[in-house]
């Protein structure tokens, strides 16, 4: 018995040990992180910082810390930070809620062919979230994020195509046809 629990403290020291040299490296690689956020200004890594500090990863979650980092980054023209600061406005993480805001950031990000932000533009046009409410415009973002392979934005575009006239849908299509080829051409 005695054994038994000396095999068992021994296994247990090792795996603390263990997950303390993985804490270890994951601050390491955060400050490493940081410090290239900072000094270097990269996109990339601030982004990777706001993500650290959204979901509370190596740091203590703190919402205003990832919105200042998504900024940074999205400034840059980042579209994965431009749509998390949607997301940020979208649900008053570190910031007020402001539908409109979360409108702006989604459209910088879906204009640069960022699928998750087509797919929110469609469902803010949907709900006249930050927008007037208008089917068309839903379809249109619906479509773009559609032909990306979302299913969900599949689902959602032939939901609101059962909404629009005849006329209204042919435009829709043809809107979301053109930008479409102007995000492929770049």
């Amino acid at each position: 018995m005695k054994r038994t629990i000396l095999i068992f403290v021994i296994c247990l020291s090792a795996s603390v040990s263990a997950s303390a040299q993985e804490v270890t490296m994951s601050a390491r690689e955060l400050a490493e992180t940081q410090l290239l956020a900072e000094w270097v200004g990269s996109p990339v890594d601030q982004y990777k910082l706001g993500n650290a500090y959204y979901r509370g990863e190596g740091v203590t979650r703190d919402y205003m810390q990832a919105v200042k980092w998504y900024r940074k980054a999205a400034d840059q023209d980042m579209p994965e930070a431009q749509y998390m600061m949607g997301v940020t406005y979208d649900r008053g993480e570190g910031l007020p809620q402001d539908f409109a805001e979360a409108v702006a950031w989604y459209r910088k990000a879906a204009g640069q062919g960022y699928v998750a932000a087509q797919f929110e533009l469609g469902n803010k046009y949907a709900k006249g979230e930050g927008v007037p409410q208008n089917f068309a415009e839903a379809y249109v973002w619906f479509s773009l994020a559609a032909a990306a392979g979302h299913e969900t934005a599949r689902e959602e575009r032939d939901e609101y195509a059962a909404k629009l006239s005849k006329e209204e849908l042919i435009s829709a299509q043809q809107r979301a046809k053109q930008f479409f080829e102007g995000v492929n051409k770049e």
